[in-house]
Parts: C-alpha cells; structure tokens; sequence
C-alpha cells in the first residue's frame, strides 16, 4: 500500500488519511475547500458499466443530505429482477471509493454507491451486495480473508492508410512499435488517481489492420486488495479506458473476440487467501492444502461459473479449439494452457536484483505475492457477479474432503493448446467448458443449489441468469463459425458486442 505521501489518489493526498477511513466529515471539508461544484452518485448494474446521478453541490445541508440519506431510484429500471409496482430503493455512497473526476468540466468528485431497499436492508439482488454476502460467509466458515486482482485486456481500434491486411505479435512492444502506449499510460496514471491498485500495463499479443482499421491489444494489471475493491476498481478502470477512448479519438472495446483468427480478451482473476496477515496458499515453497481444496473446488464448479464468467454469445468464441485460451477444466503450474494457474512464484532464496547487480540484499519473504488465477472469465462478466461466484468455489472446496485428492485428477503438466493429433500423449482427459450460453444455463440450473447456499445468490438472480443465457439461443453458434469461418454473420455478432460491455 503506498504512504500518504505518495499515494496517487488525489484525495487520500488532500485528506491525509487512506481512502478506507473516508468519512462524511472528511468529503464535506474536501468538496467545500477545493470548491468542488458537483457530486455525481456512481453504480453498478447488471451490465456491469457505471451508470451516473449528479447532484450540484449549493450548499452544506444539501451536501449532509445526500452523503448521509443517499437518494431514491427506480430499481426497476436498473434490475430486471424488480417489478415497476414495489421498485423505489435508496442509492448510498460507500465514502471510501470517492474521488476526484478526472475528466468533468466541471470540478467533481464521484462515489460508488451501495442499494437498499425500502426495508433499510441491503438489496438482496445487486451485485456488489451478492459479493459482499459472498465474503462475510467465506471468512465464517474459513477465517481467512481474501484478496482478488483483475488483468485486464483491450483493444484499441483506430483508422489506418494500411491498404494490406497485416498481423503480427504484439507482445509488450513500445513505442515507436505500438500506436497507443500512451492512451495506457494515461489510463495507469488516471486509475491510480481514482483509487485503484493497478500495478502495470503492456501491449497484448493481438495486433493486427483489417478493412481500413488498425486493432492493437493492451492489458492492464492490478494489486490483490480486498473482492470488493477489487471489483470497484475494474467497473472505474473500463470507464476510464472508454473515457479515453473519446479523448484519444479511437474505440476502446472489451469484447471477448474480435476476430476468429486474432487473440481474444479475457478478464483473468487472481485470488489468495490470508490469515494473521500470512498467505495460506505456499508453505515452505509448495502449495498447501488449502490451495489444491480452493482450486478443486472452483474447478468443480468451472462449467457453471461460466454463466458468471461469460455471459454473452461472444464470449464463447473464445472458446473454439484452435483460439489459445483454456477450455479444459483442469489446473497447472505455470501453465497457460489450463483453466486455474499458478504463477511462476518468487524464490526468496534467489535475490536476483542483488545477484545482477553484484550488491548485498537481506532476505526477504516474497510468499505473499503468490496468487492462483482463473483464466476463463472476459471484460463481458459483472466484477462482483464473477467474484462472488469463485468465492463460492473456494467454499465449495475448503469443505471438500475429497478435494486435495480431486486436485491431483484436475492437474494437468501438457501443453493443451497443441493439436488433438500432438495431445495423443496427454494421458489425462479433461472435461471442457460450455461452448454456447445455452449449454451455460443448463449447467447453472444443475448447480443452483451450490450458488444458493446461505443465501448468497438469490433465487431471483439464478432465474434471471438462466433466462438471460437461454434467450440468446446460441446453441450452436461457434459449430457453424467453426465450420464456415469468418463470415458476414461473425461480423454483425462482433458489431454487436463491440461496445456492450
């Protein structure tokens, strides 16, 4: 965590004090001493995008008013679960994710904002509560904390003069190699302005012109905070990015797949869990007990956490053999080719820094940075949806007896991106993931009961998700991509999705 000092977040500068200690008191001071003309109520939906409330700010009482009360809002028209005749719920800032908006004309501070409903009681059905139960149950049953991380994936569309079709790798080239290093620089600055732990960016592997337009693809990395921050800080990120992409004049798009022949987009999620301040996934060098149950127990679940992961026809394209992304459902060491990795970890016997540089260095404990990743998930899930979802994995397996036994028949050593001719030597045979939303929702509706589970999903939310993944009547989409290719059809499907989430 950065010092007070140094900390980019312009208002945990002003205050003094971290973003989490945020209070009423504190927002007043700021707005009022740096004369901040505008307040603008931020939140999440079932979408996944931020959507806005601006309250101009004309006096202290009216200020004291809408930090304390919140202000009322059509549910119906956010939640397609709520009927429009008992539809009225609270919107209310949560103080510690306040900041200030870089982009306003006018000087404005922001905050994401928490549901309730007429009751007082938190909205059963929105997303960041849905998490929020999801946590408070984990570190009951387990009293450990977690922490998650997103790695963020984009493209960056612009016009070109390119008259010939031209692909190539574009694996973190930098300028004067790669067109929008300086959209993502921006973009790391601005995030971390507004509160989010991002720790790097770099140009992806997908680069390439088409038809008059040149795509080049970027990630962007975080640090392991808190789910929820964790989820807050990837909805503001994806506007911030969009944002730019008016400023830059080019369309900034999270879409799964972008072409058949081209790299797709994926959200991957990292999870560690802690107790006593100590990460329980690495002991002595090896993964502990405690790691192999979370990643039975998530991969247990893989097919069904789809439905959460990837909940658009698009998302599936991804999943086509041939694409390099993990559709089996198994886990390895290192290995990108499955669905849960675990990173390359750093060996607090080998200081290199100290080595290269021919210095001395005391010895340093790096286990807290081991984490596990979830590979399958892209820009089109809901953050919090996503995150609940896996927590429910990770509970699944903790209380698994069979689960560090089921570990061992997930792993997987080879390369699974190799062709079904070269994986003749692979001696295991893993299940793969659904290939369309229909397959999705009918494994949902199989495992309801795991998500339902101390009433961390609501039955509403299931339904409404297995309806949502029915009605795309995808069935067979990726069969015929796969057999006809690019088409006009493809086309029009990635037009579609282009800017949906």
């Amino acid at each position: 965590m950065p010092s007070i000092q140094n900390n980019p977040n312009l208002l945990v500068q002003y205050l003094q004090k971290p973003a989490s200690e945020f209070k009423k008191e504190d927002l007043i001071r700021y707005i009022e001493e740096r004369e901040i003309e505008m307040v603008n109520f931020r939140y999440a939906a079932e979408d996944g995008k931020l959507k806005t409330i601006n309250f101009k700010v004309t006096g202290r009482d009216e200020l004291d008013m809408i930090l304390s009360t919140g202000e009322r809002v059509d549910g119906s028209s956010i939640f397609s679960v709520l009927e429009a005749d008992s539809s009225d719920l609270y919107l209310v800032p949560r103080y510690k994710t306040a900041f200030l908006n870089p982009f306003a004309s006018i000087p404005s501070v922001d905050i994401l904002c928490s549901f309730y409903s007429q009751n007082g009681d938190p909205l059963e059905s929105s997303p960041e509560n849905i998490l929020r139960k999801a946590q408070k149950q984990f570190f009951k049953e387990t009293s450990m904390t977690l922490k998650m991380m997103g790695e963020l994936e984009f493209y960056v569309i612009s016009e070109t003069t390119e008259e010939e079709d031209v692909s190539e790798n574009g694996y973190q080239s930098g300028q004067p190699f790669t067109l929008h290093e300086d959209l993502r620089v921006e973009a790391l600055k601005l995030i971390a302005q507004c509160g989010g732990m991002v720790r790097f960016g770099h140009a992806e592997n997908g680069r390439f012109t088409h038809h008059g337009k040149h795509y080049e693809q970027h990630e962007i990395e975080f640090g392991p905070v808190d789910p929820e921050d964790a989820s807050d800080q990837l909805v503001v990120a994806k506007w911030i990015l969009r944002m730019l992409g008016l400023k830059y004049r080019v369309n900034v798009t999270f879409i799964p797949k972008i072409s058949l022949n081209q790299p797709g987009s994926g959200m991957h999620i990292h999870f560690l869990a802690e107790q006593g301040g100590k990460n329980c996934l690495i002991e002595n060098g090896e993964l502990t007990s405690t790691s192999l149950r979370m990643i039975a127990g998530v991969l247990d679940l893989a097919a069904a956490l789809t439905a959460f992961a990837n909940p658009t026809p698009i998302s599936y394209l991804r999943f086509m053999p041939g694409q390099n992304v993990p559709r089996h459902i198994c886990w390895g060491k290192q290995n990108r080719s499955t669905l849960v990795r675990v990173p390359l970890a750093w060996n607090s016997n080998i200081p290199f820094g100290a080595i290269l540089n021919k210095q001395e260095q005391a010895k340093i404990d790096y286990t807290f940075r081991q984490t596990i990743e979830y590979r399958g998930s892209d820009g089109s899930a809901n953050p919090y949806l996503l995150s609940a979802a896996l927590i429910v994995g990770f509970m699944k397996g903790l209380s698994d007896h069979e689960a560090v036994k089921k570990s061992d028949d997930y792993y997987c050593s080879g390369n699974l991106f190799l062709t079904e001719q070269q994986m003749k030597s692979e001696e295991k045979q893993f299940d793969h993931l659904p290939m369309s939303c229909r397959e999705s929702a009918e494994v949902l509706e199989n495992f309801r009961q795991d998500f339902e589970a101390n009433q961390i999903f609501p039955k509403s939310i299931i339904n409404h998700t297995i309806l949502k993944l029915r009605s795309y009547n995808d069935k067979d989409l990726s069969e015929n991509f796969k057999t006809y290719g690019e088409n006009q059809d493809l086309l029009d499907l990635i037009d579609e999705y282009l800017n949906y989430m």
